[in-house]
């Protein structure tokens, strides 16, 4: 087994105990909606959702300077 598999595998069991242990509904609440769902799954999906801002942002803010290499070349 590789480095990078036993890590993988360390993650998916510590992710599968996060997942057991908040597994508890919670009423989540924007605006004029609301729904309840477990409380691992809005921890997650926030999760993602910052994961892809930030790329996002840093995709953004790369991109401009790409242009100014590729200009002088």
């Amino acid at each position: 087994m590789t480095p990078k598999r036993i890590s993988l595998i360390i993650i998916a069991i510590v992710f599968a105990v996060f997942i057991l242990q908040n597994a508890q509904v919670v009423e989540v609440r924007f605006l004029f909606w609301g729904t309840e769902a477990s409380r691992a799954i809005v921890l997650l999906v926030t999760f993602f959702l910052g994961l892809l801002s930030g790329w996002l942002s840093g995709w953004k803010q790369k991109k401009p300077a790409e242009k100014k290499t590729t200009s002088k070349a």
